[in-house]
């Protein structure tokens, strides 16, 4: 290109900055730079018509964008425009699978000059040779990288240019190198689907057709192929792919893989855990690993990794296992099984229920028994029929055994056993109960409304006690508020075992009396002194003067002295005396 006529540089401290340079009408200098305090404008140039120029633009640090605007008085001749083609992409079909091949260039010409007249394009190796329009390239060109860049000038017959450039490549299908196939399978043989190796064999399988074959020579010259699936053992096979682009026959690659079975190792299914429900909630803790000797069954557990899981989608994904110490949320639960072998990657599934039975709750028909020991029959005791089987601490047994006969009081149990096979236990005390025996009935006496009667009763017992005024038991044995006479107490037991009775007398004295012979309170006697038929019964008058000694089992007193003088009315006072009971004093009133 020859020696600048004007140079202008800004210094590289100022990378990153932006920098304007160019010519202007006040410069005077020809050369600028580098250097921190210049503007980066020189001096004009004065062109003629018909001169040609070459602007060259070098940025030393980095990369950047660039614009060019121009003023003055000069016209410039008719730009030109290189329009971008499209890349080229050609299959290595020349015989020499070697990733170069020839591409016709020329394809590429109208596509650059578009619209445009009087321009010629010429086609280059490096952007260098194609700004300066030397060493252009023929076509066909064979390609020397793939991909490779060429460049492209186009020039009108008034010296104007542009550049553009485009990619050519080589483009056999690119393959990948499959892994070999370890087709998990029960039996042997088995069918293998040969389309499942597609996604390993190239990335991106639309527009190609795949065929497989079983020697490279078949593959190259896509003869014999085999179908779809093919019949797989424990001996490797190898099977060749041919990968064909489905719009250019010519363009195909073969990669190849070997595929056997590998024939998998059986779960066995274990037994489930079937509990009993010992907290009552349907919950219960288990350790999962229990049942990996029942789920390998024999196989050695170094080859092979089991993992539970709660749900079929889980076990399928090999997500969210659980581990080996679990409580079910769910009742039953079932636990999915994956068997891995370590080796191969091949798995086996099973499964297996946890479920928690409900415990039995046997009830007695009763909270509390009581057994009278004087009783001639024994004493029935049950809980609920339904169950399946009963035992009795008596030693007694049964499937319909849920009721027994006692004689004896004590602690008894039943053990029952449900359709499930869960047994639950139930205690009931039998407490003793028996008749009473009246042991004491204390009276108190001659005291008027004040009269009362306490009962002292004996047994295991509990009692209530009535008299029989009414006969309405109470559970006192305090009767108070009694008037003189005969009286008969009744103890009974609460439990049923049985009631007894005893006559009782109060005694007691008439306050007043009125002997006139009219038939009414005409003498003055305690009932019941007959009773005491050596009682001593003494009449006094207010002075102490005995008046009278009547007998217990006399009327009683007429108001008469000994001489069987009528007394007047006054009060007067007696005293009585019966055997091993305390002497009585009191007074009454003779009223006429």
């Amino acid at each position: 290109m020859g020696a600048s006529i004007r140079c202008s540089s800004t210094n590289p401290l100022n990378a990153g900055v932006q920098v304007a340079t160019g010519l202007n009408m006040d410069e005077t200098d020809v050369n600028e730079g580098p250097g921190e305090d210049g503007n980066g404008y020189l001096m004009y140039i004065e062109a003629s018509a018909g001169d040609v120029y070459y602007l060259l633009v070098d940025r030393a640090v980095g990369s950047g964008p660039l614009s060019l605007f121009y003023t003055g008085t000069a016209k410039l001749p008719n730009a030109v425009t290189a329009n971008q083609p499209e890349n080229l992409v050609n299959c290595d079909t020349d015989g020499n699978p070697d990733g170069f091949t020839d591409f016709n260039l020329d394809l590429q010409t109208s596509t650059i000059i578009g619209p445009q007249t009087d321009v010629a394009v010429s086609y280059h190796e490096t952007l260098n040779d194609a700004s300066i329009g030397i060493n252009p390239l023929t076509s066909p060109y064979h390609s020397i990288a793939n991909p490779q860049t060429i460049y492209a000038r186009i020039e009108r017959t008034n010296g104007c240019s542009d550049l553009t450039s485009f990619t050519i490549e080589v483009g056999s299908p690119e393959l990948m190198t499959p892994a070999d196939v370890l087709f998990c399978n029960y039996n042997s043989p088995a069918l293998y689907p040969l389309d499942s190796i597609i996604p390993e064999v190239i990335v991106n399988s639309q527009g190609y057709i795949f065929s497989y074959h079983y020697t490279q020579n078949d593959a190259d010259n896509n003869t014999n192929p085999i179908g779809r699936y093919v019949n797989l053992t424990e001996t490797p096979l190898t099977i060749y792919v041919r990968v064909t682009d489905e719009n250019d026959p010519l363009c195909f690659a073969v990669t190849s893989f070997q595929a056997s079975i590998n024939t998998i190792k059986r779960a066995t299914q274990p037994e489930g855990f079937i509990v009993c429900d010992q907290d009552f909630d349907g919950q219960i803790s288990v350790n999962l690993n229990e049942k990996e000797a029942e789920i390998l069954n024999g196989l050695p557990a170094s080859d092979f990794q089991i993992s539970y899981y709660t749900s079929i989608d889980d076990r399928l994904n090999g997500t969210n296992p659980v581990s080996g110490s679990f409580r079910n949320t769910e009742n039953p639960q079932t636990i999915y099984v994956r068997m891995l072998e370590i080796a191969t990657g091949c798995f086996d599934y099973t499964q297996f229920n946890i479920v928690v039975n409900p415990l039995p709750i046997p009830v007695f028909d009763q909270d509390l028994y009581y057994y009278c020991l004087n009783a001639s029959e024994p004493l029935q005791i049950s809980v609920q029929a339904g169950f399946r089987y009963y035992v009795w601490n008596t030693g007694e047994e049964g499937a319909n055994l849920n009721k027994i006969l006692i004689d004896t009081p004590g602690i008894y149990s039943v053990t029952v056993t449900n359709y499930y096979g869960c047994e639950n236990n139930v205690s009931v005390e039998v407490f003793p109960s028996d008749v009473a025996t009246i042991k004491e009935i204390k009276v108190i006496d001659f005291s008027g409304s004040n009269n009362s009667i306490e009962v002292i009763a004996e047994g295991p017992g509990i009692y209530d006690y009535a008299l029989d005024t009414n006969l309405i038991y109470q559970n006192s044995n305090i009767f108070k508020g009694l008037k003189n006479g005969y009286y008969t107490v009744f103890v009974r037991d609460r439990r049923g075992c049985g009631i007894v009775s005893q006559q009782v007398l109060i005694l007691d004295y008439p306050r007043y009396f009125t002997p006139n012979d009219d038939g009414y309170h005409d003498y003055w006697h305690i009932i019941g002194m007959d009773e005491f038929p050596k009682a001593k019964i003494y009449i006094f008058d207010r002075f102490g003067k005995l008046l009278k000694q009547i007998s217990p089992s006399s009327k009683g007193w007429d108001g008469t002295n000994q001489k069987k003088t009528q007394l007047p009315t006054n009060d007067y006072w007696f005293t009585i005396e019966i055997e091993n009971r305390p002497k009585y004093r009191g007074h009454f009133t003779l009223k006429r």
